[in-house]
C-alpha cells in the first residue's frame, strides 16, 4: 500500500544511519559528561553493535488493571510498535527504512510525513539510545520523586528537541520532555530499565507525566531473530468488496454539509461526509437499530471544551455505499443526539471510507464514486495534486496565511464554520485579522464532540494552498486550535471536486464548474 518514498522519512533513515556511526561528541559543558554517564549506565548506544535487534512485549495497566497489550520489534532503524487495546482495537506504527507509516484500528495503513515525523524521530531516538550521541547543554537542576537530577537539552538535526533529566549518581534518565514548549510537547516519567544481559539495559517502563497508566515491556529480548514479517505493516481487518460496474452514490450538498447515504447491516442511514473525522462515528440509537455488535469503550475528542468524551466501540458486519461494501469495520458511537445533527442524520463518515479506496467526490454532479486502488489510477492531469499528511486520520496540508505565515491546515468537510485558527497567529505571527468586536455576529458559540466554545470571528486576509488562493477568509479564533494549526472547512472545500487517494497519500483537487 505504501509505495512512494517520502522525503522526510528518507532523511529520517539517512540521519539515523549517520548518527549511529558517528562518534560520541561531548559538549564543552557538563551536558556531554552527563550523557556519557548515561551511556555507561545502559552499556550501549545505537549503532555500536551491542544491541542489533530487540523484541519486546508487555502491557499498559491502569489502577492494576491491564488495558492494552504492547509489542515492539526493532532491527537497526527499522521498527514496528503495536498497541492492542482491550476495548478499542489495535493501532500500530513503524518505519520500513524508507517510509514511516501508521495503521488504525481497522488495519488501514497510510504514510506519515511532515511535522509529526520530526516528533516520531526523537521519540524513537530516546528509546533506541540515539540521543546520547548528540551535543548537549545543561539547562537546569531539580528534584524528581526525591532524586536530584540535572536536565540536559539535545537537538537532533531532523527531530524535535528533547530535554532529559539525568540522575548524576547513576546516569539513568528519570524524565524526558520531547519538543519542550512546542506543539508536540510530550513528557515521560522513566520508571525502569531492563538488563538484557551483559549489563546492557533498555528503557522498559514509563508513564506520561501526570497520568496514571503505566506502560511496561515485561519481556525484552536483545539480539534475537526479528523477521521481515515482524516489521511489516498489518493486514487490513476491515476489507472492501468493490464493484467496478457500480453506479456512483448520490450526494446531497447543503449550505453546511455534504451528506451521503449508506446501508449499515442492511439498515439505510444518512451520514455527514466528514474528512475531519478519523474514522466512522454514529449515534448509539442508529447503531442499536442496525444491530451493531458492541466491542468495547474508548474516548473521542474534537473541538469544544471539557476534555475527551466517552464513546462506545461497535463492530459492523457491513456498511454499503451502493454496490461497494466495507466489511467488518469498527466504528464509534457517543455522539450527542440532542441537537448536534438534524434528526435524520445518523453520524459521520470519514477516514475509514477514504483510507482503503479511491474516492471521487464530484460536487458538480452531486455524486461519490468508490473504486479499487489496485485497479484504478486517478488522472492527475485533471487538477492539482496535493500531498497530505494522514498521521491523525485527517488530511493535513501546508498552507500560508496572508502569503507569509506557514500553517498546518486540516481540510475538514465536516466543519461548516469556515476556518478556525489559533489566537497565537495574531499575537505571535501578527496575522491580520479583521473583526468588529462590537458586532453581534462577531462572537459565535458552536458545538463539537467535547462541548461548546465561543470564538471571536471575522476575516483573515487570505489563505494559500500552492497555486490556490482563498480570499477573503471567513474565520474564527478558536481556543481548540494551537500553534500553527488551522481547520479549513466546507466554505473552502465546496469550491472543488476532489479525488481522495489516501493509499498513495494525496488529493486531486479540480475547481468546480459551478461552485
Amino acid at each position: 500500500m505504501i509505495q512512494r518514498v517520502i522525503l522526510i522519512a528518507a532523511a529520517f533513515a539517512v540521519l539515523a544511519a549517520s548518527v549511529r556511526t558517528a562518534p560520541a561528541t561531548a559538549a564543552a559543558d557538563d551536558g556531554g559528561a552527563l550523557l556519557a554517564k548515561h551511556r555507561a549506565y545502559v552499556g550501549w548506544q545505537d549503532g555500536d553493535g551491542a544491541i542489533k535487534t530487540l523484541r519486546e512485549s508487555g502491557t499498559v495497566t491502569y489502577a492494576g488493571r491491564v488495558t492494552a497489550q504492547l509489542a515492539a520489534f526493532h532491527r537497526g532503524p527499522v521498527f514496528r510498535l503495536v498497541n492492542a487495546s482491550a476495548s478499542a482495537g489495535t493501532v500500530q506504527n513503524g518505519f520500513t527504512g524508507r517510509v514511516l507509516w501508521w495503521s488504525n484500528e481497522n488495519g488501514f495503513t497510510v504514510p506519515m510525513l511532515g511535522e509529526p515525523v520530526r516528533y516520531i524521530y526523537t521519540r524513537s531516538a530516546l528509546f533506541d539510545e540515539r540521543l546520547t550521541t548528540l551535543p548537549a547543554s545543561v539547562v537546569r537542576s531539580e528534584t524528581i520523586d526525591g532524586t536530584a537530577v540535572t536536565w540536559v537539552r539535545v537537538q537532533p538535526e531532523v527531530g524535535v528537541a528533547a530535554e532529559l533529566a539525568v540522575d548524576p549518581a547513576t546516569g539513568a534518565f528519570k524524565r524526558a520532555v520531547l519538543d519542550p514548549n512546542g506543539k508536540y510537547e510530550t513528557r515521560f516519567d522513566v520508571l525502569g530499565y531492563t538488563d538484557t544481559g551483559g549489563g546492557k539495559r533498555v528503557m522498559s517502563s514509563w508513564r506520561y507525566t501526570g497520568e496514571k497508566s503505566v506502560y511496561a515491556y515485561t519481556n525484552v529480548e536483545a539480539n534475537g531473530t526479528v523477521t521481515d514479517d515482524d516489521l511489516h505493516p498489518p493486514k487490513q481487518t476491515a476489507t472492501w468488496t468493490f464493484d467496478a460496474s457500480a453506479a456512483a452514490v448520490p450526494l446531497e450538498l447543503t449550505t453546511s454539509r455534504i451528506l451521503v447515504g449508506a446501508t449499515v447491516n442492511g439498515v439505510p442511514g444518512k451520514f455527514i461526509l466528514d474528512t475531519g473525522a478519523d474514522g466512522i462515528a454514529m449515534t448509539d440509537t442508529f447503531a442499536r437499530r442496525a444491530g451493531a455488535k458492541r466491542a468495547g469503550k474508548t474516548e473521542i475528542s474534537g473541538i469544544g471544551g471539557g476534555g475527551n468524551a466517552s464513546a462506545n466501540v461497535y463492530k459492523l458486519d457491513t456498511i454499503a455505499f451502493g454496490a461497494n461494501v466495507l466489511h467488518d469495520v469498527l466504528v464509534v458511537t457517543g455522539l450527542d443526539e440532542r441537537g448536534t445533527f438534524d434528526a435524520d442524520v445518523a453520524g459521520l463518515i470519514g477516514f475509514d471510507l477514504l483510507a482503503g479506496a479511491i474516492v471521487d467526490m464530484d460536487l458538480d454532479r452531486k455524486t461519490l464514486r468508490i473504486m479499487d486502488p489496485e485497479k484504478v489510477q486517478p488522472d492527475n492531469s485533471r487538477g492539482v495534486v496535493v500531498r497530505v499528511d494522514l498521521t491523525t486520520g485527517q488530511p493535513r496540508v501546508g498552507m500560508t496565511v496572508g502569503g507569509r505565515v506557514p500553517v498546518l491546515a486540516t481540510l475538514d468537510s465536516g466543519n461548516p464554520l469556515h476556518v478556525l485558527f489559533s489566537q497565537s497567529l495574531i499575537s505571535r505571527d501578527r496575522v491580520t485579522f479583521f473583526s468588529d468586536p462590537t458586532s453581534l455576529g462577531s462572537r459565535i458559540q458552536y458545538y463539537g464532540v467535547n462541548g461548546t466554545e465561543t470564538a471571536q470571528c471575522g476575516q483573515l486576509q487570505s489563505l494559500e494552498l500552492g497555486p490556490v488562493v482563498y480570499r477573503p477568509v471567513p474565520a474564527c479564533a478558536s481556543p481548540s486550535q494551537s500553534h500553527n494549526d488551522v481547520l479549513v472547512g466546507l466554505d473552502f472545500l465546496r469550491a472543488f471536486n476532489i479525488v481522495f487517494d489516501y493509499p498513495e497519500g494525496y488529493l486531486l483537487m479540480s475547481p468546480r464548474q459551478s461552485p
